[in-house]
């Protein structure tokens, strides 16, 4: 077949709707008819099977709303948990998480007892247990009174009597403003002054999100809940240990990997004169349900929301969408065979790393990583975040190209011998047609958001809730966090259960 043909008939095949002309998965062609003839009567249709839409689904079970059904783009459950596991070669089993690795909060999250309970929490290692190094990327010893100046801006700036004073601005602000009169006050040398600025704003990156550390706004940044506790526990076979106990008690048949729903049609009304959803999957598989409860990122709502709902969303929640993003930070994750780092102190790696000269053009991608630290429980490991734009860059970048790259950092910066890794992997959020970004969810500066309120408030047709928002985004105290996921989940769930009781109780 001629190179011309070809192109004609892909052409013609995508002008069908065989094949997505755009790319996107959800490009389908409208066959709403058909859809609504072949509709599977549903309660509620829970859309995401992230922890929001696990936990949604898992409270409506409970309370005898057994006609339900989660739909899940991807091939596994959890969204943003997602948990690695591997076998090397010499046999060595390999646990990394992609997304969520903290429990937050200490004693105050929910989690941190529900770990407990299930025999799956351990505790952060002391101090004591890392080798701490400040080095530049050339290997010279930094001054550590440059990274004491960072740490104490990083707790100075998240005091709710200091954020108040910026108000109005970006949430780096803070750290922009104080930066300087800070360093020039510590016995930190003034070669290093820019470099541990620059380092400063990658820090905060890593722990935000954010691309630029004034896109958030302060008030946003302020009203986030961290209950006075900066505790670093984890769950010690893997996070997916509370994927599996909230889908613990669910039947399979009420969910479904690997069914991205791509139309959205809730302005339907049935031969009963109710007012009913219509969810359409990739496939064409079609539910026609009472409520849908969404749970999918914002960076995938506000991607494809125009496509993906008919009629258009009110205009106030596009609003309240477009007043807020996810942010990004990535992963770089290496395996040896042994601690090259070890030597006779037999410690785990904590390294800091400045940058004080340019590197290579080709390797500038590791300007977005500030620190490698072991992976917890993971001795032969060592992990980096990819913060701000190296992060979207990283993405893009042949993963042997990486591995060189990171070899290279490391060697340089440790002044140690660093043998060619033999476990890599690295996370791909941006790139993820399903979620396009990792943490935090947050509320633009200058934008029209006070609070995230308006993200959660449902679509209502004669004050039935047809279209309920859940995850992360639309918690306004603990975004970003899997605990606040769950609890909106079950808000949503609460909320269709409450609406039906009124409805009973009125008839």
């Amino acid at each position: 077949m001629s190179v011309s043909l070809l192109l004609a008939l892909v052409g013609l095949l995508a002008l069908l709707g065989c094949c997505p002309a755009s790319g996107h998965p959800c490009d389908i062609s409208d066959n709403k008819e058909q859809w609504l003839a072949n509709a599977v009567q549903k309660e509620v249709v829970v859309v995401g099977g992230g922890v929001a839409g696990l936990a949604a689904l898992k409270m409506l079970y409970k309370n005898s709303f057994t006609n339900v059904h989660l739909l899940e783009a991807q091939d596994y459950w959890g969204g943003r948990v997602k948990t690695h596991r591997e076998a090397l070669p010499s046999g060595k089993q390999v646990l990394t998480e992609d997304g969520a690795e903290w429990i937050h909060g200490g004693p105050a999250n929910f989690l941190y007892d529900i770990a407990q309970d299930l025999n799956k929490f351990t505790e952060p290692l002391d101090d004591s247990a890392y080798l701490w190094m400040a080095k530049t990327q050339s290997g010279r010893d930094a001054d550590p009174s440059g990274f004491d100046v960072a740490e104490e801006l990083m707790q100075v700036c998240e005091r709710d009597n200091v954020q108040a004073q910026f108000y109005g601005s970006g949430y780096g602000k803070c750290y922009a403003d104080k930066f300087s009169a800070k360093y020039d006050g510590s016995p930190a040398i003034q070669s290093e002054k820019n470099a541990w600025r620059f380092y400063l704003n990658k820090w905060v990156l890593k722990d935000t999100g954010l691309v630029d550390w004034e896109d958030q706004s302060m008030e946003d940044a302020d009203h986030f809940t961290d209950w006075g506790y900066d505790m670093w526990n984890q769950w010690a076979d893997g996070y997916d240990a509370i994927v599996d106990y909230l889908k613990d008690g669910l039947p399979e048949s009420t969910m479904s990997l690997s069914s991205p729903v791509c139309r959205i049609f809730w302005d339907i009304v049935d031969a009963n004169a109710e007012n009913k959803v219509l969810v359409v999957t990739q496939a064409g598989a079609s539910y026609l349900a009472d409520h849908v409860i969404l749970t999918p990122s914002i960076g995938h709502l506000k991607e494809r929301h125009a496509s993906l709902f008919t009629p258009a969303l009110p205009n106030s929640y596009q609003a309240a969408m477009a007043a807020t993003e996810l942010g990004l930070c990535n992963k770089v994750q290496m395996g040896w065979e042994s601690a090259w780092w070890r030597g006779k102190q037999d410690l785990n790696l904590n390294l800091q790393v400045i940058f004080t000269q340019d590197i290579p053009e080709e390797m500038s991608w590791l300007y977005g990583i500030m620190e490698y630290l072991t992976i917890h429980q993971q001795n032969e490991m060592l992990q980096g975040f990819v913060t701000g734009e190296e992060a979207k860059a990283m993405e893009s970048i042949p993963e042997a190209t990486l591995k060189k790259n990171l070899q290279w950092h490391l060697a340089n910066a440790t002044g140690m011998n660093v043998p060619e890794p033999i476990f890599f992997r690295r996370s791909q959020w941006q790139n993820n047609v399903w979620v396009r970004g990792s943490y935090n969810s947050y509320l633009k500066t200058g934008g029209t958001l006070k609070n995230r309120s308006p993200l959660a408030k449902p679509a209502e047709i004669s004050g039935k809730p047809m279209l309920l928002w859940a995850g992360e985004h639309t918690h306004s105290t603990r975004y970003g966090t899997v605990d606040g996921a769950i609890v909106t989940g079950e808000r949503e769930a609460d909320r269709i259960i409450n609406y039906w009781d009124k409805q009973t109780s009125a008839a």
